[in-house]
């Protein structure tokens, strides 16, 4: 069996939007209170603001 990366890295706030949907998929789930969600959302929103934002993604074939 073969296993190909891909990683894709995203900067800037045009990534806030997803950011923001994967924290609250994972508050909707339970795994994080609306607290630590709404936290993380605010932190990466000033990221955003900073033009600070970065977002790494990789999947597997």
């Amino acid at each position: 069996m073969t296993v190909e990366v891909h990683t894709g890295v995203f900067t800037g706030p045009a990534m806030l939007a997803v950011l923001t949907g994967l924290a609250e998929g994972a508050c909707s789930s339970g795994a994080v209170t609306r607290e630590q969600t709404d936290n993380r959302i605010a932190e990466q929103r000033a990221r955003a603001d900073a033009d600070c934002l970065f977002l790494a993604a990789a999947t597997a074939r």
